[in-house]
């Protein structure tokens, strides 16, 4: 089982590497310097990994010099890895395939963020690495996403890599040869940056990676049979949470179920020790819970009367100074920007194979919103229904998990609430009701996604005023 710790992710990572042969036995690793820079974490993030990699027998690790690997794995335990790397086979395809319904929309922005400091910094860094092209290609999509300021997109491509594991590769089938190819693929991405044409740059991005993928299925030995010997593993986004993660997952899931008013407003929920046993978790985690849900004023508990659910016309303002309600915040508007930037194409692939009675289904889903006077939940709905309806399992993962960070949105909520006529939502929930009856996916997309750019500005300009930092938001 993963951990979604920064520690294990970067344990992962190498000891992957190693165990695929990528890194040999007397290889040197590279510096606690260049990991730090890489996955963006403190040294001691990087000295706690590579520590656990010692004890486990690894590397050996001298103060101040590079660690040493020094594993020598047997022919079954590279047989045994070679078929992990088979049972993500089903998984890895459908990634390709949605690759760039997902990742185009985010990589043209970040591609048209870009400025010459950026783009000579970027060609300064690559003249430093020599060898395998992967190493070359991941630090240029590591430097080219920086103006996001977005950890939450630079956490999905890491767990995209970590998952298709073409890095890890043995070096038979490294490539080493497109090691020219490659940088001749990163200056042309470059050179259409510099002219000012982001989308050539992500078309050059798209073919390149399609390519290479495929190359490195058709690279892998495997004896006929193997296929029979693997389950099929699939893609799961694990998040690197800095907080008790049991706690805010159960607290997203009942905020999931008070919006979708299986906890209805006004009404009492179950027993503290009810809940914690139909969430499977202690009745010390559920009571955390429930006041974290307090003092985000979506409940009220009562002493010697039990818990409700706060109505919004009742909810009073969220604890801003709870510093996890702070951080949770702040993923909240990395995850607005990804589903800003990605609905439009989601949406179109969703709703373009869905029938005639599944988009009269999603209209009616929205007349309900109206009817039941929560149109400010409109968009999180949509977002919702086109991430559990996409033909792509690795897309619905995706936005399963951003639609659970966007519920904590909840709190900003309560001060929008106060600035925003309701007959704006209803509005705007009529037209986006009125496409679909129309089937205008094309139009959908489009007002969809200029609702989500608006709540994006109007979400940090509010986070600004409430005097979270700049420098931490987007």
């Amino acid at each position: 089982m993963q951990s979604n710790s920064m520690t294990d992710i970067i344990y992962d990572y190498f000891t992957s590497r190693i165990l695929f042969g990528y890194h040999l036995p007397g290889d040197r690793l590279p510096s606690i310097r260049y990991v730090r820079r890489q996955f963006q974490v403190s040294a001691q993030t990087v000295r706690a990994a590579f520590a656990k990699m010692r004890e486990d027998g690894y590397i050996e690790t001298t103060e101040r010099k590079h660690s040493i690997v020094t594993y020598h794995p047997d022919e079954h335990q590279i047989q045994q890895y070679q078929y992990s790397f088979l049972s993500r086979r089903e998984g890895m395809i459908d990634i390709c395939r949605s690759f760039k319904i997902l990742f185009g929309p985010i990589a043209l922005h970040y591609f048209q963020m870009q400025n010459k400091d950026s783009i000579n910094q970027i060609r300064s860094h690559l003249k430093k690495l020599h060898g395998h092209s992967s190493k070359q290609l991941m630090l240029f999509y590591l430097e080219a996403m920086q103006p996001l300021n977005n950890p939450l997109a630079l956490n999905l491509s890491w767990e995209v890599i970590r998952y298709l594991r073409t890095p890890y590769l043995p070096r038979v089938a490294d490539f080493d040869d497109t090691d020219p190819q490659s940088s001749s693929h990163i200056e042309r991405m470059l050179a259409f940056v510099e002219d000012g044409d982001a989308a050539r740059a992500v078309n050059e991005m798209m073919k390149f990676t399609s390519d290479v993928t495929l190359k490195f299925f058709e690279n892998i030995p495997f004896a006929a049979d193997a296929y029979d010997q693997v389950e099929p593993v699939p893609f799961k986004w694990h998040i690197y949470w800095e907080r008790p993660q049991l706690c805010y997952t159960l607290a997203a899931e009942m905020m999931k179920n008070i919006n979708e008013q299986v906890y209805k407003p006004n009404e009492f929920l179950p027993s503290c020790q009810a809940l914690a046993k139909e969430y499977g978790v202690s009745q010390i985690t559920m009571r955390r819970t429930l006041e974290l849900l307090g003092d985000m004023c979506m409940t009220e508990t009562l002493n010697g009367v039990g818990t409700r659910v706060v109505s919004i016309e009742d909810a009073g303002y969220p604890d801003f100074s709870h510093v996890q309600i702070r951080n949770s915040l702040i993923l909240f508007l990395q995850a607005l920007q990804i589903c800003a930037l990605t609905a439009k194409n989601v949406s179109v692939h969703t709703l373009s194979a869905l029938s005639s009675e599944d988009l009269q289904a999603f209209s009616q889903t929205i007349e309900q919103l109206i009817e039941d006077r929560i149109t400010f939940l409109l968009s999180g709905t949509c977002l919702k229904f086109i991430g559990e309806k996409s033909p792509s399992p690795f897309i619905r993962e995706v936005y399963r998990q951003l639609y659970q960070i966007l519920l904590w949105g909840h709190a900003l909520y309560m001060v929008y609430q106060r600035t925003r006529v309701s007959s704006v939502y209803v509005a705007t929930a009529l037209e986006l009701k009125k496409l679909l009856q129309n089937q205008d996916i094309q139009g959908f997309a489009a007002k969809l996604t200029e609702i989500l750019e608006i709540n994006v500005r109007v979400s940090k300009n509010m986070l600004l005023e409430l005097g979270f930092p700049e420098d931490q938001l987007i």
